[in-house]
C-alpha cells in the first residue's frame, strides 16, 4: 500500500493544478477539503455551474484576440502568477469602410459559389433589360424601319423588331417574382417568346440569338466570366440561322458586328468587370455598325443597329442599377437617327422585284430541318431559318425567306408544316390612285392611297403568288391547319379587314372570329367565297387603292359592293374524268369573256385538253388562262361574262 501513495498525491496535485489554471472564482481558502485533501461537492455547486461562465468566455475572447493578432503580426505580453494571469489589453481594430456600391473593380477570377450580389447579372436585371430594351426600340423605330427600306431584305426591321419584343415583353412581365432570383428562367421565356412573336427577318434573328443565350446559361445568376460566355454564344447565330443567299445579296454586316464584339471582348477576359464587359461590347457594336455601312456603300444594316441598341440598353440598366451616369441609349439613338438616309428614291424597292415573304410554323426532327434548309438553297431562296429542339430533336420552327416562286418553296414543306403565310409585296413609292375609282386625291399630305386590308385563304399553292402580288395576305388552307388568325389580323392595324375564305369549313371558322374582332376595334367582313378562282377575283377587286380621307362605314360599304360585283361576273364548276364535258360546253355563252383553268396535283393533260375544246366549243371567242395550282382537290373552272 506504501507504494501507492505517491501515486495518489500525484492525482491530487494534477486535481489542484487544473482547479488553480480554472481560475475559480471562490477563493481556495474558503473551499472545505476532506481528508484526502480533495475539494468537498457543494450540493448546491451544480446549479451554479449551470449558469454562464463569464470568466470562461473572457478566455475564449481572448483566445481569439490572440489568434487575430498573429495573423495582424501583433504581440501579446501574457504573464503569470500562480493562480492569476494578467495580458496586455488590446487596441481595437480599425473599422473596415465599406465598398461604394457601383464602384468599378477588377475582378481576377470568378467563382461559382457565394459571390456577390453586385458582381453578377440577376433575373432581375434582365427583366428591367427588357423594359428598358422595348422603350428605346420603340423610340427608334421609325429610323429603322427607314435605314432598312434600303434593303429588299425585310423590308419593315423597326416595325417587326418592336412587334418580336412586345411579346417577349409580355412573357417576361408575367413571370413570377421568383424569377428575379433565375437568369436561367428569365431567359428561358425571352427564348420561348422571341420565337413564338418573330416577326420578319430580325425577328428570326432575336429568336436565334436568345435561344443560343439560354442554352449557354446553367446557374441563378451570371458572373462577369459567365456574362462573357452568354454573349459569345451568339457566334455562330448568323452562320445557323440566315441563308447563305442572303449573304450574297447585303454584306454580312451582322455577322461582322457580333465577330467584332467577341473579338473585342478577348481581350484580358478573366480581369473583366461587368461595366468594362458592357461598355467593350457597346462601343465595339458602334464601330462595327459604322464600318459595316462604309463597307455596303453608305448602306447600314438596320439588324445590326438592332444590336447595338439592345447592347447599349444593357449597359444602360448597369447603370441605372449602379446609381452611375447614363448617356449609352441617347448616344446609340442619335446614331441610328443620323445613319438614317435622307431618300431612298435612287435604290430598288420591294414591290419592284415582286419578292414575297412565307412565314412557316411546324414542328420537323433535326435531319429533315436540315434537308428542307439544303433544299432552300438548290432553289435561290434567301431568307432566315430558326427553332428550338427538345431533348428528341423535335420543337416549333419558324422559316421566313424571299421568292419569287413561292409555290417551289411551299412544296418543299412538310404536309404538316402547320400554316403558311405569305405577306405581299411593299407598294412602290409613286403609286397612283388612278385605280381608285372613290376619292380623287388632293394635294394635301393628310389624304393618301392606301390599301385595304384583305386576308385571303388559297388552297392551291399555284395562286398565293398571284393572291400576294395584288395586296392580300394570303394562308394555304390545308386540312387540319390551326387556323391563328386574329392575331395575324390584329397585326394588319387596319380597321377594316375583309376576308376571304376557300371553303366552306373556312367560312365557319372564320364567321366565329367576328365578334372576337369587333371586341378589338377591328371590322371582319367574311365574304361569301366558295373556292380559289372566287378568292383570285374578289381580291382582285378588293385590293384596289382607295384614300385614307374614307370613313369606316363608307369603306365597309365600298368592300361589300366591290365583293357582290366580283362574285356576280364569275361561274366556276369542278371538273374531272367523270365530268360530262357537253354540259361544260352548255355551260357558257358569246357573252363570256375569259375562261380560267385551275389544275389539280399530277391532273391528267388529256383532262386538261377536254376542258379547253369544250370552252372553245360554247365560246369561240374566249380566252382560256391556264393557272397550275397544285391543289389536292379537284381541277377548278371559272368563267368570266361581261
Amino acid at each position: 500500500m506504501s507504494e501507492e501513495e505517491p501515486l495518489a498525491d500525484l492525482f491530487s496535485f494534477a486535481d489542484f493544478a487544473r482547479a488553480a489554471r480554472a481560475k475559480k472564482t471562490v477563493p481556495a481558502s474558503s473551499m472545505p477539503l476532506n481528508n484526502q485533501g480533495k475539494e468537498e461537492k457543494n450540493p448546491f455547486e451544480v446549479k451554479e455551474s449551470e449558469k454562464p461562465n463569464k470568466s470562461a468566455s473572457r478566455l475564449r475572447s481572448r483566445q481569439e484576440a490572440a489568434k487575430n493578432s498573429q495573423k495582424s503580426g501583433e504581440v501579446t505580453v501574457k504573464g503569470t502568477t500562480g493562480l492569476l494571469d494578467f495580458e496586455v489589453p488590446q487596441l481595437a481594430p480599425k473599422p473596415v469602410k465599406p465598398r461604394v456600391k457601383g464602384k468599378r473593380e477588377n475582378v481576377a477570377t470568378a467563382l461559382e459559389s457565394e459571390e456577390r450580389l453586385d458582381l453578377q447579372v440577376t433575373g432581375s436585371d434582365i427583366r428591367h433589360w427588357v423594359k428598358v430594351s422595348g422603350e428605346v426600340l420603340q423610340a427608334a423605330q421609325s429610323a429603322l424601319d427607314a435605314m432598312d427600306s434600303q434593303s429588299e431584305l425585310d423590308s419593315d426591321t423597326g416595325a417587326n423588331a418592336l412587334l418580336t419584343w412586345d411579346k417577349v415583353t409580355l412573357t417576361v412581365a408575367g413571370l413570377p417574382p421568383s424569377a428575379d432570383r433565375d437568369v436561367s428562367w428569365v431567359l428561358e421565356a425571352i427564348a420561348d417568346a422571341a420565337l413564338a412573336g418573330a416577326s420578319g427577318m430580325i425577328g428570326i434573328v432575336l429568336s436565334e440569338l436568345f435561344s443560343a443565350a439560354a442554352n449557354a446559361v446553367n446557374s441563378p445568376g451570371l458572373n462577369p466570366v459567365q456574362l462573357l460566355k452568354v454573349l459569345r454564344s451568339s457566334g455562330q447565330c448568323p452562320t445557323r440561322c440566315l441563308l447563305p443567299a442572303v449573304e450574297r445579296l447585303d454584306p454580312p454586316t451582322l455577322s461582322g458586328l457580333i465577330e467584332e464584339v467577341n473579338a473585342e471582348l478577348e481581350t484580358q477576359p478573366e480581369q473583366m468587370s461587368i461595366e468594362d464587359i458592357l461598355s467593350r461590347a457597346w462601343m465595339a457594336s458602334q464601330v462595327a455598325l459604322v464600318e459595316g455601312a462604309e463597307e455596303n456603300h453608305g448602306r447600314p444594316d438596320a439588324r445590326a443597329a438592332v444590336l447595338m441598341l439592345l447592347v447599349a440598353a444593357m449597359l444602360e440598366t448597369y447603370c441605372q442599377e449602379n446609381q452611375q451616369d447614363q448617356g449609352a441609349l441617347a448616344t446609340s439613338l442619335q446614331m441610328v437617327r443620323d445613319m438614317t438616309p435622307a431618300s431612298h428614291l435612287a435604290l430598288p424597292t420591294s414591290s419592284q422585284i415582286h419578292s414575297l415573304v412565307l412565314t412557316w410554323r411546324g414542328e420537323v426532327d433535326n435531319s429533315r430541318f436540315q434537308r428542307l434548309r439544303a433544299e432552300l438553297e438548290q432553289n435561290g431562296v434567301y431568307g432566315a431559318i430558326t427553332g428550338r429542339a427538345d431533348m428528341l430533336g423535335i420543337g416549333p420552327r419558324m422559316l421566313l425567306v424571299r421568292t419569287r416562286h413561292p409555290r417551289r418553296v411551299i412544296e418543299l414543306l412538310p404536309e404538316k408544316s402547320g400554316m403558311i403565310l405569305t405577306r405581299p409585296p411593299l407598294l412602290t413609292e409613286n403609286a397612283s390612285s388612278s385605280s381608285s375609282n372613290l376619292v380623287s386625291l388632293d394635294s394635301s399630305r393628310a389624304i393618301r392611297p392606301i390599301r385595304p386590308a384583305v386576308l385571303a385563304y388559297a388552297s392551291a399553292p399555284g395562286l398565293v403568288g398571284d393572291l400576294a402580288n395584288l395586296g392580300a395576305t394570303v394562308v394555304l388552307s390545308r386540312r387540319g391547319t390551326p387556323r391563328e388568325i386574329l392575331p395575324l389580323i390584329t397585326e394588319m392595324e387596319q380597321e377594316v379587314v375583309q376576308v376571304l375564305p376557300c371553303d366552306q369549313v373556312s367560312a365557319a371558322e372564320l364567321a366565329n372570329l367576328v365578334r372576337p374582332a369587333k371586341d378589338q376595334g377591328i371590322e371582319i367582313m367574311v365574304a361569301p367565297t366558295q373556292d380559289d378562282l372566287q378568292v383570285l377575283e374578289v381580291a382582285r377587286a378588293c385590293c384596289q387603292i382607295v384614300s385614307s380621307a374614307i370613313e369606316i362605314p363608307d369603306l365597309i360599304q365600298l368592300q361589300r359592293s366591290r365583293t357582290f360585283d366580283a362574285l356576280a361576273i364569275q361561274r366556276t364548276w369542278t371538273v374531272s374524268l367523270e365530268t360530262p364535258f357537253d354540259l361544260l360546253t352548255s355551260s357558257v355563252s358569246p357573252n363570256d369573256i375569259q375562261a380560267r383553268i385551275l389544275s389539280r396535283k399530277g391532273e391528267d393533260p388529256e383532262v386538261i385538253a377536254r376542258i379547253q375544246n369544250a370552252l372553245s366549243q360554247g365560246a369561240p371567242g374566249i380566252r382560256i388562262e391556264l393557272i397550275s395550282g397544285g391543289q389536292n382537290s379537284e381541277t377548278l373552272v371559272g368563267v368570266l361574262s361581261s
